[in-house]
C-alpha cells in the first residue's frame, strides 16, 4: 500500500496512491498514526474502506502533498559505507573504525523542524555550506523494547524518503568539541510524500535492503546514484540497536544515513569542490527512491545572522 496526505479545501486528508498516479482521498481520515497496529492489518483495513468510498481521485502531481506522518522521534544512522569511504580516506584510513562495523552508528535529531515533501529549505544563519543528505526513513507502527533483529522488523509500518539537511560549517566546527552533530543538523529535514508499507516492496528485497536505485539531483543535473541494498547495516539492526535498553516509540522515524552519491559533501571530496558546490538560494533539489518518490526542495536565504552569542578567542 502506497499513503500519502494531501491539503484540501476541508483540511489534510489520506489517500492512496495507485499504479496510474491517481490518488483516492479519503472524505474524513487525516492521520496514518491512527491506523498504526502491530501487524499491518488497520493499514490495510484503512485502504480498503478509501477504496470503496473515496471522496475523490485526482492525479498525483495535481495535489497539494503534505508529510505523510508526523514523527515523535527521530534517530539517524550511517549504513552506507561506500558514502563515507572518502571521508576516512580523507583522513588517512584505508577502511572505517572498527565500531562502524561492529554496532550501527546514529545521534538523535529535532523531530520539530521536519518539513514536507514540496517545502523550501531556508539556508541556517551563519552557515554557507548547506549540503543535503538522501536518506531512507523507517517509520515503527508500535513500540519497540529491547528487540533482537529478528523481532525488530514487525515494527516497520512504512517506509519514506528523507532529507536530513547539514550545514557542514557549524555541523564540524561544533564536533571540534568531541559531542554533536547539534546545529548543524537540527534546523531542517524532509520527509517524502508517499508512505509505502513493507509489504508493496517484498519483491525486490535483497540481502540489508532493496534493489531500489537512489538518485540526488541538484537543477536537474544527476549528482549521484546508489542502491538502498549496498547499505551496511539494515533496518532491522538499526530499530533493534535503538531499542535495546529502552523504549523507541510507536510513530518514531529510523533515517538509513546516505547514501553513496547521496551529499556534496562527498562528492566534491571524490571529485573536488569546484564540480559540486554547496548549496545557495535558489537552487532546487530533487532526491528520489524508486518507488518511493521524490522530495522536491529550493533553497532560500538565511533569514537571520549567525548565532549572536558567539564568544571571541582573544585572551584565551
Amino acid at each position: 500500500m502506497r499513503f500519502i496526505k494531501a491539503a484540501t479545501p476541508d483540511g489534510p486528508r489520506l489517500g492512496v496512491l495507485r499504479d496510474d498516479d491517481l490518488v483516492e482521498l479519503s472524505p474524513r481520515e487525516t492521520r496514518l498514526e491512527d491506523h498504526f497496529d502491530d501487524d499491518g492489518e488497520l493499514l490495510q483495513r484503512l485502504a480498503a474502506d478509501i477504496h470503496a468510498a473515496p471522496a475523490d481521485e485526482t492525479p498525483l502531481n495535481t495535489l497539494a502533498l503534505l508529510r505523510p506522518v508526523d514523527p515523535v522521534s527521530m534517530r539517524d544512522f550511517m549504513v552506507f559505507e561506500e558514502h563515507v569511504l572518502p571521508a576516512w580516506r580523507n583522513l588517512g584510513l584505508t577502511r572505517g573504525p572498527d565500531v562502524w562495523y561492529e554496532r550501527p552508528i546514529g545521534y538523535l535529531s529535532n523531530v520539530a523542524s521536519i518539513l514536507g515533501p514540496h517545502d523550501a529549505v531556508q539556508i541556517p544563519g551563519g552557515s554557507d555550506q548547506l549540503d543535503f543528505e538522501l536518506e531512507v526513513g523507517a517509520i515503527l507502527g508500535r513500540a519497540a523494547r529491547s528487540l533482537t533483529p529478528d523481532q525488530a522488523g514487525a515494527c516497520i509500518a512504512g517506509f519514506v524518503v528523507l532529507c536530513d539537511w547539514s550545514a557542514r560549517d557549524l555541523q564540524f566546527r561544533e564536533m571540534d568539541g568531541k559531542l554533536g552533530p547539534f546545529k548543524g543538523k537540527d534546523f531542517a529535514s524532509s520527509l517524502g510524500a508517499v508512505f509505502v508499507t513493507p509489504d508493496e516492496l517484498a519483491d525486490s528485497r535483497s540481502g540489508t535492503g532493496y534493489d531500489l536505485q537512489m538518485t540526488s539531483q541538484v537543477n536537474g543535473r544527476v549528482y549521484g546514484t546508489d542502491i538502498w541494498s549496498s547499505a551496511y547495516w539494515s533496518f532491522e539492526e538499526l530499530i533493534s540497536y535503538s531499542s535495546w535498553n529502552t523504549c523507541v516509540e510507536a510513530g518514531s522515524l529510523i533515517g538509513s544515513g546516505t547514501c553513496q552519491g547521496g551529499c556534496i559533501l562527498e562528492l566534491s571530496l571524490r571529485h573536488g569542490a569546484d564540480q559540486y558546490p554547496w548549496l545557495a538560494s535558489g537552487d532546487e533539489v530533487s532526491l528520489s527512491i524508486e518507488r518511493l518518490g521524490a522530495i522536491r526542495a529550493r533553497i532560500e536565504s538565511p533569514a537571520r545572522g549567525a548565532w549572536p552569542g558567539l564568544r571571541s578567542l582573544t585572551g584565551v
